[in-house]
Order: structure tokens, then sequence, then C-alpha cells
């Protein structure tokens, strides 16, 4: 597709952004009260990777209501602001700052509870101190003091967070606004709130800066639907209060509509973004798992935007713009909607080990070496990959060895899973640059310690990954013995999705791990109609894993789907399972149908040769599964770090 309306500028208020690609504000790096280096640096490298408009957040604008330590009312606020834009003037992207306040749904910075409409309890439990007249002209006034910092440090505009729940919408919301006074009520008075906001932020910046509202409808039934932002967007425009509006989708009723994850397709905010859109007269920023410029180009031909949000996919490549302009689309690492952006310990991305702390590792700060060295990895998954393809980026001769007659490794098994394609698409991009940056792949090339002695490499990183234990040993029992975990229906994963069909109409599903591993066998078994339990001995399904909610959803609707939490197995015989509740006593066992078993537990990691070769070897590392069995975040992160190290 030929890109024209995506690199066209367009003209926001008084302000130009020189293209259409634009990153909505969201959270994770305000971790201190002020803005640190790595904040800056993440922001300046989006600008220079190309984009056009860049939206700070979230952060609130009163103390009385926090999402994250750093905050728009602090002093030195300005001074962080002049910090920033001196860090992103090189580029022409344009900077905006949102203005939050999370209401009922964030304790405020004392601990306390938070200013809110009412005291009806808000999505994530709190009971909300419900606002006097004082305490809402006070929090009305901090946003206007916040919008005045933004312009004296030199921003380009202002948005108001009006959407997802928070305290604005609430006001809006007929379920947490009860009030029998003039903020409360009708409609028209349900919307003074955010009105006497725009109208004073605009009062107080407009003409300066451009000034807009992002606004969403809730899925819960009963929410701030469409028709209610419809009349709310309308209003705004009849007064001339905004010069452009961000429209997304959902709230905490159900985050992942909110925060779209792997099984959300491209442009599924459309269908509800899309209606409230086409009541605009202003610039309309609409987003959806936008993740390449072909499909932001389509949203803007079909006229129902103006902007196309585009955070996680640059996130994981902040050239995305530059690259796909410049001919190089193919090189762009693609986001894949894994979510797993606080696994790390920090705050980042999965695919992109450098996201978030760009000031010290950003990828364009990787050198040619002055000193080549010859070096071997061994094993072709994601870990391995990423050592392969860094090492090579920076000038080494690089020999990638993989047993299988494939590369990937685990992802060539997690993209067959329901709803996880993504998986396979980094698998792939990973696979292209080894061969495009030149490293010497070897397939169906298995390698043991005295022939990796043989290649005389200088460094040599071990990827070898790691397998299915199969033992069905539950590490919350370690001392139950689980008898019949060698009967011929008892499989892994992998092997229920590369090879093998289910056996009968009945199957259990054991998850001592808690992440996307369970979640695929149980759909794959509900989608081939077989009944299906699952077990574990913690409190939820998939406590660890970002996409349960959405899956626990489609198991409902695919039927014939239980839930056993807080239960060991004993024992799995040939038609069924025995389990046990957690702590209960040893006669109280139910048998469970189960004419095949999927057992999931911790992988064994296959270190033998990191054993063998490493005493007294320090050029030899470990990393991924192999160190130990975790996940893709931490596989492609130490990958990346061992290459890097090498000298």
């Amino acid at each position: 597709m030929a890109l024209e309306k995506i690199f066209q500028p367009l003209k926001i208020g008084p302000i130009t952004v020189p293209n259409r690609v634009t990153r909505s504000a969201h959270g994770g790096l305000e971790m201190s009260p002020r803005m640190t280096d790595d904040y800056i640096a993440y922001h300046a490298r989006r600008g220079s990777g190309g984009c056009g408009l860049t939206i700070l957040g979230a952060a609130s604008v009163h103390p009385s209501s926090m999402l994250y330590p750093y905050g728009l009312f602090y002093d030195g606020i300005v001074d962080d602001y002049r910090r920033l834009m001196a860090a992103v003037e090189p580029s022409p992207m344009k900077v905006f700052a949102q203005l939050w306040h999370g209401g009922n749904l964030y304790p405020a910075q004392d601990g306390g509870p938070p200013w809110a409409v009412s005291d009806v309890p808000g999505m994530t439990g709190l009971v909300g101190q419900r606002m006097s007249e004082a305490m809402i002209e006070e929090v009305i006034g901090a946003y206007v003091r916040c919008a005045r910092h933004a312009r004296d440090g030199g921003l380009h505009g202002i948005e108001i967070h009006a959407a997802h729940g928070y305290l604005p919408q609430q006001f809006l919301s007929e379920i947490y606004n009860d009030r029998a006074d003039g903020w409360g009520g009708s409609l028209e008075n349900r919307m003074r709130f955010l009105l006497e906001i725009v109208r004073q932020v605009r009062s107080a910046v407009g003409g300066t800066m451009a000034v807009g509202v992002r606004l969403a409808a809730s899925d819960m039934p009963g929410g701030v639907d469409e028709g209610i932002n419809i009349k709310v967007l309308e209003r705004l425009q009849a007064e001339n209060l905004i010069d452009y509006v961000n429209i997304s989708r959902g709230d905490y009723y159900r985050m992942d509509t909110m925060v779209g994850a792997m099984q959300n397709p491209t442009g599924y905010e459309v269908p509800s973004s899309g209606t409230i859109a086409a009541a605009a007269t202003v610039p309309r920023l609409l987003a959806g798992r936008y993740r390449t410029l072909d499909d932001a180009e389509q949203l803007l031909r079909d006229g129902t935007a103006d902007l196309v949000s585009m955070v996680r996919a640059q996130i994981a490549d902040p050239d995305l713009v530059n690259k796909t302009r410049e001919g190089r689309a193919l090189e762009v690492r693609p986001c894949i909607g894994c979510n797993q952006h606080f696994r790390g310990g920090r705050w980042g991305c999965a695919v992109n080990a450098a996201a978030g702390i760009e000031s010290r590792y950003d990828e364009a700060l990787i050198t040619l070496t002055e000193t080549p060295r010859k070096v071997l990895v061994v094993g072709g998954g994601p870990a391995g990959l990423e050592a392969a393809r860094v090492a090579a980026m920076r000038g080494h001769k690089v020999t990638l060895c993989e047993a299988s007659p494939r590369l990937g490794g685990q992802l060539d098994i997690a993209r067959l899973a329901p709803h996880s394609a993504g998986f396979g698409d980094i698998a792939l991009w990973l696979e292209a640059e080894v061969y495009r940056l030149g490293v010497e792949v070897r397939l169906n090339t298995f390698m043991e310690e005295d022939e990796v002695i043989a290649e005389m490499a200088d460094h040599v990183i071990v990827a070898t990954g790691s397998v299915p234990r199969m033992d069905a040993q539950q590490h919350t029992l370690p001392s139950q013995l689980v008898p019949g975990a060698d009967m011929p229906h008892v499989v892994s994963t992998a092997e229920l999705l590369r090879e093998k069909k289910p056996r009968g109409r009945t199957a259990l599903v054991l998850d001592t791990v808690g992440d996307y591993e369970g979640l695929a066998a149980t759909e794959h078994l509900l989608a081939q109609g077989l009944s299906v339990t699952y077990v574990t001995a913690q409190a939820a399904l998939a406590w660890k894993n970002e996409r349960s909610l959405a899956a626990w959803e489609r198991f409902q609707a695919l039927g014939g789907f239980t839930l056993l939490v807080r239960h060991h197995l004993v024992e799995i015989r040939e038609n069924d399972v025995m389990v046990r509740p957690y702590l209960a006593a040893m006669q109280q066992v139910t048998a469970v149908p189960a004419d095949t078993v999927v057992l999931i537990t911790p992988n064994k990691p296959l270190r033998e040769i990191h054993e063998a070769l490493a005493p007294g070897n320090p050029n030899i590392r470990i990393v991924g599964d192999a160190r130990e069995p975790r996940d893709l975040l931490r596989a492609i992160w130490e990958g990346h770090a061992a290459a890097r190290e090498i000298h």
C-alpha cells in the first residue's frame, strides 16, 4: 500500500503535527516524583524515530488520587518539562501533557481515601471521599495550574483525560454520580465537572496550546456508553472548547479492551470509538492495536480517524516511522501484544530490551567493535536468536547452532496456541534479522561439549532452552508422588499442540506455572469439543498471565469448562484423575473424568553444556530457559545482555 495520509501534517488548533503517527498517554515510567533521565530519553527517542505526536501520562493533577509517585503538581515540574523539551526538540515531534485524576480508582498520596464524586465503591474496591463543593473547585483549579505548568515548560498541548472510568467519567456516570446537587442528576449537571475543567483550562492556555479531551465508552452494562460520549463531545464542540478528541474504549470493568492484548485484532476498538468519532468536527485520534503504518494508513483512508495511536508498536521499535519511510518496513520489530511490560523488575518490553532505559541501553548506542570475536550461540530459541542478532550488530563473527530443523524454540510451539500467533511474529522477525546480519545458521545441529570446544569460539552463549518435566511433581506439595504420570494419555502442551489429537471427550489440565501455557492447552481442548477441568493449587486461573480474563470469557462461551483452584493431583488413572483440595485431609479425594491429561509444571533446563564448560571460563554465558525456565521477556533480555557484554 502506498503510504500517503500517514505522513501528511495536520493542524490541531494553534500547532501542526508533522505526521499522523501518535503515542497516546500511558504509564509505567513514573516511579519517581520527578522526571528521570530514562523518562526523558524514552520520549525523546520516539521523536528521533519519527513519531509525530506524543502525549505524556498518566500523572495526577492533585494528590487526592495517585496512580504513580510522579505527579504534575510537584515543585520543579516546569523545569522537568524544559529538560524534556530540550531533549525532544531536535525532532519535529509535538508533545502534549495529559491531565489525569483517578477518582475512586486509586488512593490518595498519603494512602487515604481518594477524592471522588461519591462514596460508591470504585472498580478497584476503594471507597472514595465524597467531594464537597470546595473540594471540587480545588481539583478544577489543580487541572488549570497543571495546564499552566505544561505551557510554561514549553509543551505544545493539553489533554484532559475523561475516559477509562477516571474522575471526570465518574461524574458522567449514573452509577457513581448519585449527587443531588448541581454536579449530579441530569446529564447536563453530570457534564458540568468536565465542562468547567475544559473551560478554565481553555481560558488559561487556549490560543497558545492545543486543547483536547480523551473519551471512551464503557463495556459495562449501564456504564457511560457511546450515546453519552457523543452528547459530551457535541457539547464541547458547541462551545468551541477543544481542538481535537482522543477516543478509545473501555474501563476497569474489563482491562482487556482498555489495554488490548494478543487476542485483540487490529482496529478492535473502532466499532465503539468510531461511533463516537462520527460526531466529531475536530481532528480525531483513535487507537486499537495498530502495529504497522499500512494498518494506520487504512484507518485514515477509511475516514474514521485523523490521527492513529501506535503506542506499543513504538515501544517495540522506536524507529517504526523512519524505517517504514525509508522502505525498511520488514526491519521493524513487531509488537506482539503480550503486555509483559512489568515482568522484568522494571517497566519495559518483552521484545525490545532497551525500552525504558534508552538513556544507557538504546540500540542506537551499539557500535561496531574494534576487536571482532568468534561467537558461538548454541540454541535457536528467542534467547539465542536475540544474542546472535545483537552480537552480529556489534560486528562479531557469529555462528548459531540449532538442534531442530526450525528456529524459534518455544515460540514455534506457542504460536500454535489459540489467539497466540503473535509469538510467531517475533520469531520470524528474529530469524529474518539474524540472516540479514550475516549470522551463520546451522539447523539440525545438536551440539555436545566436545563439539562446542572444537568450534574454538572466543565466546559461547548457551541458549539450549528447556523441556517439559512430565513427572507431575507439584511444587506446592513436592512430597506428593502422582502415580500414573507415565501413562500414554498424559501429554505435555507441546505434544498436544504439535502432535497428539486428544483422547476421548474429557480432559484435565494441571497448571502449576500459571501463564500462557495453561490457557493455551485449555482453550485448544475446549475448541475441539472436550470438557476440560483446569486444576491449580493457586487461587486463580493463570494467575501470572495478562490475558486470563479474556480467556475466561472465551472458555465460558465454548462451554464445558470447570475451574478447580486450591487443588492438588493425587493419582492419574485410565479415565479419570483423583484430586484433593489443598490442605484437606488425605481421604478428601474426588474423581475428575479425564480421558486426556495435560501436565504443565516448571520445565527442566538443559544446562549440560554450560555445567561442563563454564567452570573457569568467563566467556561462556547461559541465557533464557537454559538458565531458568521463565518467560519470553527474560529470554530476550538475557540474550541481548549477553551479546552486548562481549568484549
